[in-house]
């Protein structure tokens, strides 16, 4: 495992190739562990070739991944245990992939779109990609239907598909040279392309830079004053001077205001579930202290949220910490920079 510091943007490089099997094997479970877990053909495999070169671009992670031949999933108990909330954006560049139970094949060319807080299940052969992962705020305001996206398939004779791979493709290759302003600059960017290539046009709504601060401002409104009872689209739409029905169409992708402020705050008590500081706290008086009233309906809504209800994320949370993990030491610097991207 070697460690890279650029003088421009943070990189960090996993290398198992010279190690004996089993260490390698052992080593990038380790390491996977951080997104799924990963099941091999073989036990104790005489060698297990792994190669990840990672650069983190503000809160973003693009990198090159070689992995041998392997079965992978996140299942809905990892999910409620990590909380993770992110997307990432797969182009094949060797090898294949499908998920375990069947479905559409994925090819070199192809572009996969994994949406890490739902289930996963696929099994790949030896496998060489380009990802790139980024946090749901991030893309998921400007996609149709943002939870309909787990296991879509790209496919690489699509126009569009064809525009994005080739971005992504030489945005990657272009940061070794450039700075981490100028890299930023283009993330932006480089999120349009990702939703427009996602939703299969162009929506009138990302040639709107105006409506799209209007809309990450009111964002963080919401977010600031998340815990306030009060907080409700009339409220919201009085303290930025607009009607409810203006305030409904800025988040009409994220299904209106109400539904956006219910998911975060369920976000919220999930964390705060999964924390030892809040163990002594029953799941009632954490429900109520972020905004829901009435327990019945907040554990109807968090169970449609998450597919498990709050006592079993509780109690898996607090059998995960008691559970045998690397050392953060052991772990290279890309796998902390996925666990921080928010």
């Amino acid at each position: 495992m070697a460690e890279h510091q650029d003088k421009h943007l943070p990189r960090s490089i996993l290398d198992t190739r010279g190690l004996p099997g089993k260490q390698a094997l052992t080593l990038w479970q380790e390491h996977a562990s951080v997104i799924y877990d990963v099941r091999t053909p073989k036990d104790y495999p005489q060698t297990y070739d792994v190669l990840v070169d990672a650069w983190q671009v503000g809160n973003v992670l693009i990198g090159d991944v070689h992995v041998p031949a392997q079965d992978w999933s996140r299942s809905r108990a990892s999910i409620a245990r990590d909380g993770m909330d992110l997307f990432m954006v797969q182009i094949l560049r060797k090898g294949w992939n499908v998920q375990r139970d069947g479905g559409q094949m994925v090819r070199v060319g192809d572009i996969m779109v994994y949406d890490m807080a739902q289930p996963i299940d696929r099994r790949g052969g030896d496998n060489q990609a380009l990802i790139l992962m980024l946090p749901r705020n991030l893309l998921g305001p400007h996609l149709k239907a943002p939870d309909e996206h787990n296991h879509h398939v790209l496919s690489s004779m699509d126009p569009l598909a064809t525009l994005l791979r080739t971005h992504l493709t030489e945005l990657h290759s272009l940061l070794p040279a450039m700075s981490l302003d100028q890299a930023q600059a283009l993330i932006p960017t480089t999120v349009q392309l990702i939703a427009a290539t996602l939703n299969g046009t162009v929506q009138e709504e990302q040639a709107g830079p105006v409506r799209m601060a209007m809309t990450e401002q009111i964002g963080s409104y919401i977010n600031a004053n998340i815990r306030d009872p009060g907080l409700n689209p009339e409220t919201i739409a009085g303290r930025f001077g607009m009607t409810r029905r203006n305030l409904g169409y800025l988040f009409e992708t994220h299904g209106g205001v109400a539904a956006y402020i219910r998911r975060k705050r369920l976000s919220l008590i999930r964390t705060a579930l999964a924390h030892p500081a809040h163990k002594a706290q029953s799941i009632e008086a954490i429900a109520e202290a972020h905004g829901f009233n009435h327990y019945r309906s907040f554990a109807l809504a968090f169970q449609r949220q998450f597919g498990l209800t709050p006592r079993e994320v509780r109690t898996l949370a607090h059998e995960g910490q008691a559970l045998p993990s690397a050392p953060d030491s052991r772990l290279a610097d890309w796998a902390h920079w996925i666990k921080g991207l928010k």
